[in-house]
């Protein structure tokens, strides 16, 4: 399966004020990758908003699952352009009917206020790390072309990735994973921001699978993005080195939460990111 460049899919076309178009990409699992929404959603937005201006928070909702193979049309709602802060609502549809919506935020960065984070786990570097095609290159079971593949982002598990079977119960929720695009961005802020937010859904709910002992892609389970909230702390690079470090602190009725810090490679938390996820697991 051939993936496009992420900078093909973030580059949207615009017929009309304030409405976009989105390629989309194709996926085994016949639906849209939530990642793409979530990046296409930041990028259209961003295209409203003055450049001194980053991105930093994005609170979106998964309507509906949307069709991998049409394109998607996002219109942006211009809610508020105050001295310092920017809002957007983002509403993507495919065939007349709502997909996903977002709320975007803006704001000019100021140098003052308090500063302060949690410390950076440590974590086994990237570069004694194989990627996830690779370490899953001699797997004895069929696997996902979405993971045996390279793509766009790259992944190098710092704990086992919960695929294939047999998966063992890890006893906790905490989950390390490196990540970076496959190839560099240009120096423009908003991309990279894309493309922390399209790899911010890749591995988000793992953390569930892997305490319970479950199989990813086992017959049977299905699992579905509800809703997904990305926090922008600092400036980043998504095509250098960034961990991401997840957990599941609960789950229940059928809904799973999943909580990330994003790292960089000097120890800074530059984004945080939460999602919850609708989990079945059919016998």
């Amino acid at each position: 399966m051939e993936f496009p460049r992420l900078l093909d899919l973030f580059e949207l076309a615009e017929p009309d004020r304030d409405r976009f178009l989105g390629r989309t990409q194709p996926l085994p699992e016949k639906r849209l990758f939530g990642g793409l929404l979530l990046a296409q959603a930041v990028a259209a937005a961003g295209r409203t908003v003055a450049a001194d201006r980053p991105v930093h928070s994005m609170h979106a909702l998964f309507v509906r699952a949307a069709d991998p193979t049409d394109l998607v049309e996002y219109t942006v709602e211009r809610i508020r352009d105050g001295g310092a802060t920017s809002s957007r609502r983002v509403t993507a549809r495919q065939g007349g009917a709502e997909v996903f919506t977002a709320l975007v935020s803006f704001q000019r960065p100021r140098p003052d206020g308090l500063q302060h984070q949690e410390p950076c786990p440590p974590a086994e570097p990237p570069e004694n790390l194989l990627p996830l095609h690779e370490r899953l290159a001699d797997a004895e079971v069929p696997i996902p072309d979405w993971w045996a593949k390279p793509r766009p982002i790259e992944l190098r598990h710092v704990d086992a990735p919960p695929y294939p079977a047999p998966v063992e119960p890890s006893g906790e929720s905490r989950h390390l994973v490196w990540m970076r695009t496959a190839e560099g961005l240009p120096d423009d802020p908003l991309l990279h921001a894309c493309a922390l937010a399209y790899a911010s859904d890749m591995t988000l709910l793992e953390p569930v699978f892997l305490l319970h002992g479950v199989d990813r892609h086992a017959k049977g389970v299905q699992l579905a993005s509800l809703d997904h909230v990305i926090w922008f702390h600092r400036p980043l690079r998504a095509d250098e080195w960034l961990l991401y470090d997840q957990n599941c602190p609960v789950a229940n009725s059928g809904r799973v939460l999943g909580r990330g810090n994003v790292f960089n490679r000097a120890g800074e938390h530059v984004a945080t990111v939460a999602q919850e996820g609708l989990l079945q697991m059919k016998r």
